[in-house]
């Protein structure tokens, strides 16, 4: 069953250990941290600015399968300007 990973970009190290460490390479859309003091409008413009890119990831997932190549591990980010 595809998935994609949503989390803040404060997680990319924590998900680039886990990702070594189980042997996986998961789709990853990350979004701008942090998201507790956004107002609900911002949250809501996260929250819609990340459907496209889960589906794109979603959807090469699946392409993927019928086609028989490996899963690519699709990572998005909304923002561009994140901390490093």
């Amino acid at each position: 069953m595809p998935g994609v990973l949503v989390a803040t970009t404060a997680f990319r190290d924590a998900a680039a250990h886990q990702s070594r460490s189980l042997g996986f390479d998961p789709a990853i859309v990350w979004t701008p941290h942090p998201v507790q003091n956004r107002t609900r409008d911002e949250l809501e413009a996260l929250a819609e600015g990340s459907v496209a890119p889960v589906l794109a990831a979603l959807t090469a997932h699946q392409a993927a399968r019928e086609t028989n190549e490996p899963s690519p591990g699709a990572i998005h980010r909304l923002d561009e300007e994140t901390e490093e």
